[in-house]
Parts: C-alpha cells; structure tokens; sequence
C-alpha cells in the first residue's frame, strides 16, 4: 500500500502539468473520483462476504480473491487519480484552491478508497478472528474482542495511513510552500528552495515524531517487569539511548514495532501488542534489537539523504534521456511543423522526465530500503550473538531473527513469499539470515553494500544541489 500511495501523491502533485491530455469534463472527473471509493467497497464487500461463507467450506479460493482485491485497491484508486488528473478538473480545482490544494483533493480519494477497501474486508476480517478464537484461547494468549466494522477501519487507518501519510506529507507541503516563496521573492532558486523545504519537513518530522505520535496513536508506556528490563537492557548494550518503551494498543490487528526520533533524548521504541502478545520472548527481543539496529547504523538520516539521492539521481538520468529523445523527434519535422507543435512536445518531455523521475527514484528507493531492512537484521543476530558471548553469528540468536520474522507474517497473513518495495519479502529475509549462521560477524558484506549506498546518495545529492546552485 505505501507504494500506491507515493504513486497517488506524486500524480496529484502533477496534476498541473498532467491536465488536458484527455478530453474529459472536470464534472467526469469529480464523478471517477467520487465513484471509486464506493466501487471498491461494493466489490470487495461482495467478494468479502463469499469468501466468509467459503471458509466455513474450507475452500481457500475465495478468500485469496478477497484479499488480492484488498491489495489492488490502492491501484485501482491511483489509475481513477490518473485519470481525473488528466482531465479538466485540476484545472478547475486550481482556480479555486491552488496547486497543492489540488493535490489534497486528488490524494483524498485514494484515502476514501483505502478506507472503504478496510471496510468491505470487515466481514472476512471477523469470520478469520472468530475461527482464531479457540486457539488463541488454547495457547493461553490474551484474545481480544472483535471490533465493529467502524472500530476495525479507525484502527487499520491509525495503523497504516496515518503514520505513513503524514510523514510523507508534511516534506511535500514544506518544499510547496517554499517553492510558492521562491517563485515570488527569488526566482531564480526556486528548485534549490523546494529542495531544502523537503529535506527541512523531513529533518523537523525525524526530530519531533516521539512528541506527536504517542498522543496521535494513543500509546501505552510497557510495564515494569521483567520484559521491559530485558529491552532496556538491549539498548544498554547496544549503546543506545531509548527514552521510552511504548505499546502501542491495535486491538491485537497489528503486529510491528518502530524506532522514532534520532535526538536521545526523545528517541522511543514501539511495539503492537499483539506483536508482545503472540510472539515467545526470544522474538521479542529479536524485533526490539531490530530496532535498534537502526540507531545504531544511523538509518534514519541516511534514509533521509537516500530519498533525496535517489530522485537526485532520477532526474541527472531522466533529463538527458528525454531532452536526446525530443530533439530527435523535433529534428525530423519542418519548420512550419516544429513551430505548430513546439509547446506539446516541450509538454510531453516535461511528463516524460518527471515519469521517469518517479519510476527510477522508486526502484531505486526501494533496493537500498530493502538493504538497510537486511543491515538491520544482520545487526540483531550480532547483538544477541554478542549477549551469548560469541563473535559469530550464533545459531539461537540466528532463530529467534528468522522466527520473529516469520511470526510477524503470520499474525499479518502476509504470504513468506509475497515481495514487499521497502522491506523485502519475509522469505528472502530468512534465507539471507540462514545463510550467516555461524559466520563471523566482522566483515559481513552487507555492511560495506549499505556503506556504498549511502554514500552514493550524499554524492548525487550533493552533485544535484551544486546544479541547482549554478
């Protein structure tokens, strides 16, 4: 979903130059917007509701159908995003309400449509909880009720959108309100402005997330007790300041933990409570040394700087791709021709540029994510191996990585084998894990393949705000 999502933001904020390419009303456009969310939610209900009365014949068919369709939505809301922004309503929006406002609109029926495939999923939600129950019950776990189908889609919504919607927002708004500043005071700097008002939203958000979120999630601090003391003590030993040990209460829908805020002084853990509530104690640990491992390579602002980099390198590729490919075309007209249709080729390469922008800086986002998921995990295996008093990786601390990982999937129905853009699959992950079992832990080539592509990304945004400047 975060994929679709990026997606869906950077076609509303190209709506400008996306409008008129079809020949659609801007009341055609409002309508495909308006309509999605509620299309989704008609079809996925249905198929919801027969995969509920499927299970009960123990034919999974439909419940995979279900779920397929669960993850498709956000697709199909960022092609109806698509297709109103290629039409006259950006247009009309932006007369009233400006570009970015535009944008909000746009990005608000990708939210809706969200919300609503949340919503028909509810009843194979609840059928999956309730065929759980006993074994739950069983296991001597904590089993929590099922939720209304409104109490489900809040949650789903706190546990994904907003903490992945607002930390991608606030950047974009920062480098729009600087770029509207430089347009008017400075015009000349107007891409060195939005380039600093991204970098300055995402430093302001990596420095004051621990004071919003737990108050927006309505975070829980862990109990004193044994568990807590053992998490504490990881960080201790990995030499890592950790404020705050947070739970974070999803109603047992969640199970995923996160580190916030790069300051020691505020910097906090969070954890689900089904993810303390389902996985043994070793996996526990596992996941929190996870975390740390983060701090500990400094993720947080290299990922920042590999953002960054990655568009960076986007665009110094994108550019004389497209500038080679419209002088190439424009060289075979005529005079008269060239004249006639300057103003749509020179429009065409403007999307052009900017589409190869986006596809390359996600690929390109989404490989050395995947690295710094794997940096992390390599971490972990050290740091419990370390506890154990050994320099290899050692074949517990190895099991309880690869475990919690494979529990995560499970409490999320989330298939081992099934990719994901930012983290990689959970399959991939554990074979990576398995293949360092028993090696020494200095040296490990995944250190050196992050190392590299740190430093690549400071040095291409390094070399794109020098252009910019010149």
């Amino acid at each position: 979903m975060q994929l679709a999502l990026i997606v869906q933001l950077s076609i509303a904020m190209l709506a400008g130059e996306l409008a008129g390419a079809l020949a659609l009303p801007a009341w055609a456009g409002a309508a495909v917007l308006a309509a999605t969310p509620l299309a989704i939610f008609a079809f996925g209900a249905w198929l919801a509701a027969r995969a509920a009365r499927a299970m009960d014949r123990r034919r999974q068919g439909a419940v995979t159908r279900a779920l397929a369709f669960h993850r498709a939505a956000p697709w199909l809301a960022a092609t109806a995003i698509l297709v109103a922004a290629l039409g006259a309503l950006p247009v009309a929006l932006a007369a009233v309400l400006g570009s970015f406002g535009t944008a909000l609109v746009l990005l608000l029926s990708g939210v809706l449509s969200a919300l609503a495939a949340d919503a028909a999923l509810w009843p194979l939600e609840r059928r999956m909880r309730e065929a759980l129950l006993v074994r739950e019950l069983d296991a001597g776990r904590t089993v929590h009720g099922v939720p209304s189908r409104g109490a489900y889609v809040l949650a789903k919504a706190r546990a994904g959108l907003g903490p992945f919607l607002v930390p991608l927002l606030v950047p974009v708004a920062m480098a729009e309100a600087a770029r509207l500043v430089a347009e008017r005071a400075f015009p000349e700097w107007v891409a060195a402005a939005q380039l600093a008002g991204a970098a300055g939203g995402a430093l302001l958000l990596f420095a004051t997330v621990p004071l919003f979120v737990p108050v927006l999630l309505g975070l829980e601090r862990l109990a004193p007790g044994p568990l807590r003391d053992e998490l504490a003590g990881l960080a201790r030993t990995a030499g890592v300041g950790v404020r705050e040990i947070w739970v974070w209460p999803t109603a047992g829908l969640s199970a995923n933990a996160a580190v916030m805020g790069v300051l020691p002084g505020l910097r906090c853990v969070m954890l689900t409570d089904a993810l303390l509530e389902c996985l043994p104690r070793d996996e526990v640990r596992a996941v929190m040394a996870h975390e740390l491992g983060h701090v500990v390579r400094r993720h947080m602002p290299w990922l920042l700087v590999v953002i960054l980099g990655c568009w960076s390198v986007g665009a110094l590729v994108a550019t004389p791709v497209v500038l080679l490919v419209a002088e190439g075309f424009a060289s075979g007209l005529d005079d008269a021709a060239f004249a006639a249709r300057a103003s749509s080729i020179e429009h065409a390469a403007a999307l052009a540029r900017d589409a190869l922008v986006l596809v390359a800086g996600l690929w390109l986002f989404g490989f050395a994510s995947r690295r710094f998921e794997r940096d992390a995990d390599t971490y972990a295996v050290e740091l419990l191996s370390r506890e154990e008093g050994s320099a290899r990786a050692t074949p517990a601390a190895v099991a309880a990585m690869r475990g919690a990982l494979g529990s995560v999937a499970f409490l999320g129905h989330v298939p081992p084998a099934r990719p994901s853009w930012r983290h990689g699959s959970i399959a991939w992950r554990q074979a990576y894990l398995a293949s360092i079992e028993s090696r020494p832990l200095a040296g490990l080539p995944i250190r050196a393949t992050v190392a590299l592509l740190e430093w690549s990304a400071l040095a291409a945004l390094v070399a794109a705000i020098a252009l910019a400047l010149l």
